[in-house]
């Protein structure tokens, strides 16, 4: 049933293992990316919450968590 997706899980985890070793320099650098795109957006997730109400100040907070995933993603960081 879910065997594709399974199977996508595997080779990509193939790939970062392959890439971890062919680089490590450069994979260690895009780990620390990765890192430093999420430590960006929990700051834009702290300085918008404070600018909200309180009653929709954890909403706000838990939506904008996605933009940092998202700069993530489109970076191309590892985030393992």
């Amino acid at each position: 049933m879910y065997t594709e997706t399974i199977n996508k899980c595997a080779a990509n985890a193939a790939r970062i293992n392959r890439f971890e070793r062919s680089d490590k320099l450069g994979f260690w650098l895009s780990s620390a990316m990765a890192g430093a795109y999420v430590g960006l957006g929990i700051i834009l997730i702290f300085t918008l919450g404070n600018l909200v109400d309180p009653s929709i100040r954890p909403l706000v907070m838990g939506a904008t968590f996605g933009i940092a995933l998202t700069l993530v993603i489109i970076a191309g960081s590892e985030l393992f």
